[in-house]
């Protein structure tokens, strides 16, 4: 039977890598991957439950497919930890494990609903998917963590750390780069733990990684401070002129109090330690953070020592997000701090915030710049990236310029992004 498949995916670059993995399973399998839902007989939906925001989009989505009646099978995260609620929500879904590439493709041609869930294995995740073309190839290096937080359910859908080979790793990224593949992207729930449980580590990886003949750079993704405060000196060593200067390093909050709440396993300090280690040898570097507001037991002193935290250590990303308790977590069964609360808490570091962020990018305004183009705007112009990995939307381009690295004279930013013409150096 040949069958027509959309694959649409919420959540993080481990999912989208773990989306790609589906994809080439799929394919092998027989199915066609179309690019949109219109063209397709059924709908593969790999979820993402992070946030409670998170879901209702994911859900929201579901129960909208059940208008087209369209065959719609449900994977991902959410389906792991919380299949009763997509059951409720969109009864005529079928539910199918992440871990299970057979699992998928039986529930796509089922006759009827069908339900294949199975535990977190101590197994690898699947092997990635060859680059099928465009400018970044995103690898899913490892599936799980070491880290047991307080408020996080992804911990339960992915559970204990398992990496995949360096070799293969390497070789996949070898034969993506000798195809045209300009950005690697290296996902994992926390890359900071990678190669714990096979005896490797992520700065070995990213010198192995480095070491691949070509023209590209490497994006490394999110690690906790806990994970690499052992191994910084060869963490920030590994950042070599092949890896963007890009560090995503989520301290939540600014208070130890909250800290040990959240059971996050370092102090505030720790996030200074490392944030300055990584600027020293590459002052440019761009710092990306998260910030949660609202944790149970979070006091207005404790918000200000987030505050603080953040002024001293400038990042130049922030991502602040307001805390929604999620099931099977402790901290779903804390008091939790009221709504408007957080909500004006929430709006209070978004002021400073936004003046952080717009401070770190008018430094580089006046400047002229290389970056690479990986896109086009959705108003005009084109999206590239810096060696920081700061984007900017350019003006001024003439001919085909994706994936070409040009100079760029930056005119003005917002806090977001950068803004510049093409340099007629």
């Amino acid at each position: 039977m040949h069958m027509r498949i959309y694959i649409r995916t919420f959540g993080c670059s481990s999912n989208r890598a773990e989306s790609d993995a589906m994809e080439e399973e799929l394919r092998t399998a027989g199915f066609e991957i179309v690019e949109s839902p219109g063209l397709a007989d059924a709908v593969l939906v790999n979820t993402c439950t992070v946030r409670g925001e998170t879901e209702l989009k994911v859900l929201g989505y579901v129960r909208g497919l059940a208008k087209t009646k369209k065959r719609v099978v449900v994977t991902g995260c959410m389906a792991a930890v919380q299949p009763a609620l997509i059951a409720r929500r969109a009864p005529d879904a079928s539910i199918a494990s992440p871990l299970n590439p057979a699992s998928i493709a039986a529930a796509l041609t089922s006759t009827s609903r069908e339900v294949r869930l199975e535990p977190p294995r101590s197994r690898p995740p699947p092997e990635p998917a060859p680059f099928r073309g465009g400018f970044r190839y995103a690898v899913e290096i490892a599936r799980g963590c070491l880290g047991e937080c307080a408020y996080c359910i992804v911990r339960f859908a992915r559970g204990r750390l398992r990496s995949l080979p360096p070799d293969l790793i390497v070789s996949r990224v070898s034969d993506a780069v000798r195809a045209g593949a300009k950005e690697i992207q290296l996902a994992a729930q926390d890359t900071g733990v990678y190669g714990r449980d096979i005896g490797a580590s992520l700065p070995s990886l990213i010198d192995r990684i480095a070491g691949v003949e070509g023209d590209f750079k490497v994006r490394v993704g999110m690690f906790n401070p806990s994970s690499v405060a052992g191994s910084l000196g060869e963490l920030v060593r590994s950042y070599g002129p092949k890896v963007y200067r890009f560090a995503h390093l989520p301290v939540q909050s600014g208070s130890d109090r909250v800290l040990a709440l959240m059971n996050r396993g370092y102090r505030a300090s720790t996030f200074v330690e490392i944030t300055s280690a990584l600027r020293s040898r590459h002052p440019e570097l761009t710092i990306a953070t998260d910030i949660m507001v609202g944790y149970p037991g979070e006091e207005d002193g404790d918000l200000q020592e987030t505050l603080n935290l953040l002024e001293r250590a400038k990042p130049d990303k922030i991502h602040v997000s307001r805390f929604s308790p999620r099931p099977h977590t402790s901290a779903a069964s804390l008091r939790q701090v009221p709504e408007c609360v957080k909500k004006r808490r929430s709006a209070l570091v978004m002021r400073h915030v936004n003046d952080l962020m717009m401070r770190s990018g008018l430094r580089w305004v006046g400047r002229t710049v290389e970056a690479v183009v990986t896109g086009a705007g959705r108003k005009g112009g084109m999206i590239a990236r810096t060696d920081e990995y700061r984007p900017v939307i350019i003006w001024g381009c003439d001919g085909p310029v994706m994936g070409k690295r040009l100079l760029v004279d930056i005119e003005s930013c917002t806090p977001i992004y950068l803004r510049g013409r093409v340099s007629r150096r």
